[in-house]
């Protein structure tokens, strides 16, 4: 496969995947906030690594700022509008490859985004917008898996989701985990914080299933790193990543994906050798930023493996 539809095909999933965690995120805290008068917004730009950038063009950390920065500024390139902006133009620039259904969903989709009046949004209206991203991101993967070819260019698509999924849920337990540290908490807030750590994956179900009505914290962070079955945790989407990775190398090692497939090994070992205990009494942050690093690492040497492009963070 060309590099350049490798390259088109793997950032167009990563932008829809992170425009919905965006998306969903933003609609967690803005429902904590109304309901249970939780601002904090400032965790929410920590967990997109733009603290820099944000406090460029704002005065401060408050509900309106934060979500026009992370919705609909042009100034910030993982914003939402700027996130399915980049998936459109590279659906575009592989028209030929993808189905025509898939490419009409896509550009049915920037339009919807870019036709809403961003200007003139309120904090009471704007959840409205945060649920049409998330379904239209369900759209996208359910119109993946049901118009194309399990082929290389499917293989390139998932393998950009669960890297993109996998990174997500380690910044959001890095962050959350450290509130959770704070003396303030009580028993009812430390609940509901756990649960909003959960509805920010679309985890909350799935985990009161396996674990009934008792969240705390240690048996959530367990689910997110190491749940087996859950398609959000750390554990499920490094293991989806080995196998497209195994599918693209045709179960063979060469010699210009053998770091690649070292770096993926070293990463699956943590989560196959330690448990929640090893990793809360290793020190959770460290654990967690060590992975971020990996995946960063592991970007770059997707990128080079492939010949793909350096786009996105």
């Amino acid at each position: 496969m060309l590099s350049r539809v490798s390259n088109s095909l793997y950032w167009m999933s990563r932008n829809i995947e992170r425009a919905e965690n965006t998306a969903r995120l933003i609609s967690v805290r803005l429902i904590g906030s109304i309901e249970h008068k939780e601002n904090h917004w400032d965790e929410l730009i920590s967990i997109s690594g733009a603290n820099e950038d944000f406090e460029k063009r704002y005065d401060k950390y408050d509900a309106r700022s934060v979500m026009d920065f992370m919705s609909f500024s042009s100034d910030n390139p993982n914003s939402i509008l700027n996130c399915v902006k980049l998936a459109r133009e590279d659906a575009r620039a592989i028209r030929e490859i993808i189905p025509q259904e898939l490419w009409e969903m896509m550009n049915s989709f920037y339009w919807e985004v870019k036709q809403y009046k961003y200007e003139n949004w309120t904090v009471d209206s704007i959840d409205d917008f945060y649920q049409m991203i998330i379904r239209q991101s369900a759209l996208f993967q359910g119109m993946v898996e049901a118009t194309l070819s399990f082929d290389e260019a499917y293989l390139f698509i998932k393998m950009a989701k669960f890297i993109e999924r996998a990174e997500k849920t380690s910044r959001i337990l890095n962050i959350y985990y450290y509130r959770s540290e704070d003396p303030e908490h009580n028993d009812p807030s430390l609940y509901r914080h756990w649960f909003a750590v959960l509805q920010s994956v679309s985890g909350h179900e799935a985990y009161l299933k396996k674990h009934h009505p008792f969240i705390t914290g240690e048996r959530v962070i367990e689910f997110l790193l190491f749940d087996e079955a859950f398609p959000r945790s750390i554990n499920y989407c490094l293991e989806q990543v080995y196998n497209v990775f195994q599918e693209l190398e045709n179960g063979k090692i060469e010699h210009y994906s053998e770091d690649l497939h070292q770096l993926i090994g070293e990463m699956r070992l943590d989560f196959k050798t330690m448990s929640v205990i090893d990793v809360i009494t290793e020190d959770i942050h460290q654990f967690l930023q060590r992975f971020q690093s990996n995946c960063s690492q592991l970007g770059r040497l997707i990128n080079k493996t492939y010949y793909l492009g350096e786009v996105g963070v």
